[in-house]
């Protein structure tokens, strides 16, 4: 069952980053298979791919910092690297599965802008972690068998429980 329920947890999480507007190649993993909905997110956002997901976490109304940056990095070969660490501390929440790296950010944005588009994917990445992690205990309950017979029917020599 437990193959099962992560698969299960892992394709809802998937399905929850693409209805918000997460690139196709995002990818999904287990932090720990023993602890289900603890979720790793994995993917490289270039500068396009990175506007348009804010755009789209913002309703197209973004905050100045938000918006500065996002004008800043039009054109540039900036990447933002989502990632997970299986021997990285163990997570004390549940977006704590996935690190989020911004490499060389400074050749482009000032300090405020680039914590404004840290804090922007960090709420992206817990509001999915968060749901998965809320979402797993309720597929794992529906997993779970009660052992109760639901039906009993019985015909002549047989009978199916």
């Amino acid at each position: 069952m437990n193959e099962t329920l992560n698969a299960l947890i892992c394709r809802h999480a998937r399905n929850l980053l693409l209805a918000q507007g997460w690139p196709e190649e995002t990818d999904v993993d287990q932090r720990n298979p023993n602890h289900p909905g603890w979720i790793s997110i994995y993917v490289r956002l270039d500068a396009p791919r990175l506007a348009t997901l804010l755009v789209n976490r913002h309703d197209g109304v973004l905050p100045l910092h938000l918006a500065s940056a996002i004008q800043k990095l039009t054109g540039t070969g900036a990447e933002l690297v989502l990632s997970g660490s299986q021997w990285q501390a163990l997570p004390v929440l549940p977006a704590d599965g996935t690190q989020v790296s911004f490499p060389y950010a400074g050749e482009w944005l000032a300090e405020d802008e680039i914590r404004a588009v840290l804090a922007a994917v960090r709420d992206a990445v817990r509001s999915v972690s968060c749901r998965v992690a809320e979402d797993a205990r309720r597929i794992r309950a529906a997993l779970t068998t009660t052992g109760q017979t639901l039906l009993t029917r019985q015909t002549r020599r047989f009978r199916l429980v």
